[in-house]
């Protein structure tokens, strides 16, 4: 096939090598659509997301329309005469208008086996559910949530220690190789139907989902600071000062104590009761206001006794 005529539609890092292995594979970007500039940092500045940037370097217009159904923004990619809207993570829903537009429609680099984990953070939910494996799908766009049919798929087994920002990395490059594999074929190819029985949903992720409760198992609270380590952390309170729990491992270990409880501390370990006779040894954490210190570190400034508790959050900090 021919270079398409190619819109791209993307926003965080995760969408970055698909635009630019799109580049490199000389087909036609004519245009970048994204969020509009977001806040950040202490000064609160507006400040261009990842794929805004890479666009801007290979000189591709970037269009950041506030309401997806503007009339001069839709009449701007009409006139594009588009084969396809390549989307990677961009954060909003498409709506009738833009989908049917292109002559091959609106095809999606999704971070999961669909149609396992459809929604907003599948890289969360698969390392939180200890699944093996995850993946990427290159499926074509329809109204409903990822619920469109499938052109191809990669798989990448999930590492016992895997991080989320690690995974995440690994995947967007497997699904900018996998968006480049299937291209050329893309007006030929038939996409499979999901199978609607085996779906679940990986709903957006909320500060609240980092609160722990130790009468989860310790594997559930290791899985918790791999999905969360970058945000928004795993926070419970010691002595009624937040506490984010960075590192842990769990162990499976029959006690009596009542969940939370410090069933073990010294000089150099820490570890805490959980549920399903499981507890967690921690190996890094944050107070409040300071930066993150192995757990030496942090008993020798705060020694603690077994019998003391770590508690759950009950409100926002």
């Amino acid at each position: 096939m021919a270079a398409l005529n190619l819109v791209f539609m993307g926003t965080p890092q995760f969408a970055v090598p698909s635009l630019e292995a799109l580049i490199r594979g000389r087909h036609h970007v004519l245009g970048v659509v994204c969020q509009p500039d977001r806040p950040k940092g202490r000064s609160r500045k507006p400040q261009p997301c990842p794929v805004k940037l890479s666009a801007q370097t290979h000189g591709i217009p970037v269009f950041q329309p506030q309401n997806l159904r503007d009339p001069d923004f839709l009449q701007t990619l009409r006139a594009m005469d588009l084969h396809c809207i390549v989307v990677a993570a961009f954060g909003r829903i498409l709506r009738k208008s833009l989908l049917e537009m292109p002559a091959y429609g609106c095809i999606n680099v999704h971070a999961s086996l669909l149609p396992r984990w459809r929604g907003a953070s599948p890289i969360h939910h698969a390392i939180l559910a200890g699944d093996d494996n995850t993946g990427v799908s290159i499926m074509r766009m329809s109204r409903g949530l990822d619920a469109g049919p499938v052109y191809a798929q990669t798989e990448l087994a999930i590492g016992v220690t895997a991080l989320k920002t690690e995974l995440e990395r690994e995947l967007s490059l497997k699904g900018a190789q996998l968006l480049i594999d299937t291209l050329p074929t893309i007006a030929s190819t038939v996409p499979v139907p999901q199978d609607e029985e085996q779906v679940t949903y990986a709903p957006i992720i909320s500060k609240e989902m980092g609160f722990v409760s130790f009468t989860q198992s310790g594997q559930h609270i290791e899985r918790m600071t791999r999905a969360f380590h970058e945000w928004p952390g795993v926070m419970c309170t010691l002595d009624d000062l937040p506490l984010k729990l960075v590192e842990v491992v769990a162990l499976a270990h029959p006690h009596q104590e009542s969940p939370g409880t410090i069933i073990h501390s010294d000089k150099r370990t820490c570890r805490v009761a959980c549920g399903q006779n499981t507890i967690i040894d921690l190996l890094q954490v944050q107070p409040a206001g300071k930066s993150v210190m192995p757990i030496q570190a942090f008993l020798n400034g705060h020694p603690l006794k077994s019998g003391q508790k770590l508690t759950a959050i009950r409100t926002p900090v």
